[in-house]
């Protein structure tokens, strides 16, 4: 066994600093009702100091036991106090390691490494949370040189790590129920080439290929719309939102608000005000996140794989090898698509099965085929001419569902605020001009061994596979579907943990599709 190695011993604060960090939001709220930490009683410091001294002597006895060997074909990783845990890794068997720069480690001024395997949970197979830069990465090329070495032995010996999914299903057949293909594996390249690293003290040698200035990361940070992320960071405010607006406004200021502003004003007129004033708010607060996330944002070459890099506050740098890219995914918002805007993304293998690598978070549509050729050549961009759209009577089964809720909706407004409650019926038209926005989005195309699927939620979003790559196909219909030769058909690839659906499409271009993927003659 080779030399044992141990953590940076910033790991003692670490520890210390991850549980403080826990206690923030109740510190936060207890000086905002008013509670002065200044005054407790003395028993209370001595049960928080005592505290503290066990965390401290327990980070650092965790920090004595915690130990890693890197041998010749695995690497041993030991932890614990109690009970002792012992995780073995092969190379072989490694897909990915990271080297990152969370908030608290960059404050300590160390890095975490992250090695995931196939499979792994998303807290990833073994975790190093705190080693210096140059020792983590040190040990991250040295664990991508082993992997590498032992990706060309398995393949000399015709046994491989990767796997790719192929049909085991010789019929065509389209029933009723839903019908998934997931074949037998076979080897065709080691995916642990997709490696992700954060050099944090060190300015890449090479210019970036590709960058975005201040302008354009402002423009792809007002037209993203991304205000799931900030409705989620407003719900994370929102425990305690009221108490903290307590310190800066008078008693009963929002009552007294409202109160002024119903004389003023109908009470539809400030539903209205309301409403936009918070989707004004999510999206500027939307902005501001996005900023902070893609500053910085530049693709560099080294050698034959691609790096990112891109973070204000916790930066990142990510190391990938084209070939290892399961699919392609361009997003056109509503604000990016009249003007002939989109991001791109990659779906490679991760710990996070939800998580997509931005390739390009703004570009014209127009350049899009470019941009792959020089990164991800084996995808092609469709020509939209050739898209199959779904028929026009998938339109009935766009709308059906939507309307039937809405309708609901409209009614139960209706019946509990009377007349003021008719004004939801103006939902009514947004949906259906929404839906058959879906509707007419939707698409498929079969292409040079590529599928093509097209799509709309509220963005249109384009999904590019090969065969190859797609690791499960289903397809489903109902019996009344069935009658009216209408088909919906989704597909998967590894490290995503979704399948990407259309639905709805004709039937003869679907059984194309299946019948390309079926395999029946391997």
């Amino acid at each position: 066994m080779n030399e044992r190695k141990t953590l940076h011993p910033t790991y003692i604060l670490f520890v210390v600093l991850s549980v403080i960090r826990g206690f923030i939001p109740l510190l936060i709220i207890m000086l905002i009702n008013g509670k002065n930490l200044f005054k407790l009683e003395w028993y209370i410091y001595a049960g928080i100091g005592a505290a503290i001294l066990l965390l401290v002597a327990s980070a650092f006895i965790s920090w004595k036991r915690f130990g890693f060997w890197m041998e010749e074909d695995r690497i041993i990783i030991r932890q614990g106090m109690l009970f002792r845990e012992e995780k073995t890794i092969y190379y072989s068997r490694i897909h990915s390691v990271n080297v990152e720069q969370p908030f608290i480690q960059r404050i300590l001024g160390v890095a975490q490494l992250k090695i995931e395997t196939p499979g792994g949970n998303k807290k990833s197979d073994g975790i190093l949370h705190t080693l210096s830069v140059k020792e983590a990465n040190r040990i991250k090329q040295q664990l991508r040189d082993f992997t590498q070495s032992q990706g060309k032995k398995a393949s000399s010996e015709n046994v491989g790590i990767g796997t790719e999914v192929v049909s085991s299903d010789e019929s065509a057949d389209l029933s009723l129920k839903t019908v998934e293909q997931a074949g037998q594996a076979r080897t065709s390249e080691n995916v642990a080439s997709v490696m992700t690293q954060l050099d944090v003290n060190e300015q890449q040698k090479s210019e970036p290929v590709l960058a975005l200035d201040t302008v354009q990361l402002f423009q792809a940070a007002a037209t993203s719309l991304n205000f799931g992320l900030a409705i989620a960071f407003i719900a994370g405010l929102y425990s305690f939102a009221d108490d903290f607006l307590k310190l800066f406004l008078p008693d009963h200021f929002f009552e007294n608000v409202v109160e002024d502003s119903t004389k003023l004003m109908p009470n539809s007129l400030l539903i209205i005000i309301v409403v936009v004033a918070v989707l004004l708010f999510a999206w500027l607060l939307s902005i501001l996140l996005y900023v902070l996330k893609y500053s910085g944002f530049a693709i560099h070459k080294d050698g034959n794989q691609i790096s990112l890099s891109y973070g204000l506050l916790e930066k990142k740098t990510v190391l990938f090898d084209p070939k290892n890219v399961q699919a392609v995914i361009t997003n056109e918002s509503l604000l990016r698509q009249p003007f002939g805007y989109s991001e791109v993304k990659l779906q490679v293998v991760s710990s996070d099965k939800q998580e997509q690598l931005m390739l390009h978070p703004f570009i014209k549509t127009a350049d899009i085929q470019s941009l792959l050729d020089q990164f991800v050549p084996q995808i092609s961009q469709h020509n939209g001419g050739d898209i199959a759209q779904s028929p026009g009577k998938g339109l009935f089964y766009y709308l059906l569902i939507p309307l039937l809720v809405i309708i609901a909706i409209c009614a139960g407004c209706i019946v509990y605020f009377g007349l003021n409650g008719a004004w939801s019926l103006l939902l009514l038209p947004l949906v259906t001009i929404w839906r058959i926005g879906c509707h007419r989005s939707a698409g498929l195309l079969l292409q040079d061994d590529q599928l093509t699927l097209r799509r709309r939620y509220i963005s249109r979003t384009t999904y590019y596979v090969r065969k190859r790559r797609i690791v499960t196909m289903k397809v489903k219909r109902s019996n009344e579907q069935r009658r009216k030769n209408l088909i919906s058909l989704s597909v998967q690839v590894l490290g995503s943990a979704f399948a990407y659906k259309v639905s709805f499409m004709n039937q003869g271009d679907v059984e194309q599709i299946w019948k390309w993927y079926s395999r029946s003659k391997v």
